[in-house]
């Protein structure tokens, strides 16, 4: 059975692929038949091919802008707004309107550092490669095709147009592999991988059809990425930590979904909040109709499975859903591993003001009809805050649960789930 990597596009988030290898070989899945790439990505994958992790590791440690390219860039753009074409090029200098694009004479020079012709080709691993020629048709670069020209299909395939130039050979112009394929999945099929493990580097799966898919692993950043010219240090080793992790979660060493947990498993009271929270959807069902809002019915799942990017949410990935949002919206860290215990702790601390008595739960200036557009300056930590105090002290409660099931459903859902934690901490 031939096994293959496939590593995304995305500029200097390829940091975050280095995380996922050095994962992996700590894994034992670190041995691959094929490797497949665009990019950024296929620069990484080359190293792969040469099994030249060290070479890697120092690509990624020691990164800065001056390796890449001559003159300072600030772009402040997604490398997949370029490809899309929703990126406005008023933003580049003119020498950028008129095709040079960027001066990365020192990125080519780092690709022919980079780059190991011998151990390449001694290396027993496939390889393959996205290029675009001008017109966005693709170019599948194999490794047969490598023997000549390897760095310039190096370069083409990185060449992100506008802000790279388009790269010029054997009288043809080419641009960056991801305007066709950013994640060549379907390219390591085409060189017989039947197991695949696929690395992409945005928060957005650029290939959601091969996820939940017999055979194929994929692993994607669960937190926002930056800028794929970013060259900031911290965000790089952030990004590189991160990737280690959501690898580590992906093969079951670790759990959980955005943020990362010791192995564990669910608390008791988990089962008896998830039937509350069916009952609670069919709530939110009724109500919304009433109200012509129309939510589904099953509202808050819904939520969950589009923030995780899946089609089924599972009883454990429901619950780490939870913990996520509640985690995300008190500002804890997803550069660590957590216990259990540890995260629901520190959720709990910065709940406690609310389940003071003594809690400003309205204004002294309330008025009913100025309820909601005082709510919608609270922000979902907020609005979660009153209705965790309205829970304890129900002659607080100033609005029925029914107006919270049409305007807040999912709120509604993470303040049960803090009053969950809390009677936990109390029993013990």
């Amino acid at each position: 059975m031939k096994k293959a990597l496939v590593l995304a596009g995305g500029g200097t988030r390829g940091s975050y692929q280095n995380g996922a290898l050095h994962a992996l070989r700590r894994l034992g899945h670190g041995e691959f038949d094929i490797v497949t790439g665009t990019s950024i990505g296929a620069l990484n994958a080359a190293m792969v091919v040469q099994k030249d992790y060290r070479a890697m590791d120092r690509l990624w440690h020691t990164l800065t802008q001056d390796k890449i390219m001559n003159g300072a860039l600030s772009v402040d753009m997604d490398i997949s707004d370029m490809i899309s074409g929703r990126s406005q090029l008023v933003s580049f200098a003119k020498d950028f309107i008129k095709e040079r694009g960027a001066d990365i004479a020192p990125l080519k020079a780092y690709i022919h550092e980079l780059y190991n012709e011998k151990r390449f080709f001694e290396s027993d691993v496939d390889f393959g490669c996205m290029v675009c020629r001008r017109d966005h048709s693709p170019v599948y670069v194999t490794k047969e095709m490598m023997k000549e020209d390897a760095e310039d299909w190096l370069i083409a395939t990185a060449s992100a147009y506008p802000a790279f130039p388009v790269h010029k050979f054997k009288d043809n112009e080419y641009i960056d592999g991801g305007y066709y394929d950013n994640l060549p999945i379907d390219f390591a099929l085409r060189l017989g991988a039947q197991e695949i493990v696929a690395v992409d580097l945005t928060n957005e799966p650029k290939h959601p059809n091969f996820m939940d898919r017999t055979g194929i692993t994929y692993i994607f950043p669960q937190v926002e990425t930056t800028s794929f010219l970013s060259f900031d240090r911290e965000t790089l080793d952030r990004l590189e930590t991160l990737g280690y992790y959501d690898t580590m979660k992906a093969f079951g060493t670790f759990d959980g979904v955005k943020y990362t947990f010791e192995s564990m498993n669910l608390p008791e009271w988990y089962y008896s909040f998830l039937h509350e929270t069916l009952l609670m959807e069919g709530k939110i069902h009724a109500a919304s109709e009433i109200s012509n809002r129309f939510f589904s019915r099953q509202a808050i799942t819904d939520h969950i499975a589009s923030q995780q990017h899946v089609k089924v949410v599972s009883d454990k990935r429901m619950f780490f859903g939870f913990l996520d949002n509640l985690m995300s919206i008190c500002g804890l860290s997803v550069e660590r591993v957590w216990t259990y215990k540890e995260a629901r702790n520190a959720v709990l601390a910065q709940f406690a003001p609310c389940a003071d008595v003594n809690y400003e739960y309205w204004p002294e200036s309330y008025r009913t009809d100025r309820l909601l557009a005082y709510a919608s300056t609270l922000g979902t930590k907020g609005i979660t805050e009153k209705m965790v105090h309205a829970e304890l002290y129900p002659d607080h409660k100033l609005v029925s649960d029914n107006v919270w099931y049409t305007v807040y459903p999912f709120e509604k859902a993470l303040a049960r789930f803090v009053m969950y934690l809390m009677n936990e901490l109390k029993g013990e």
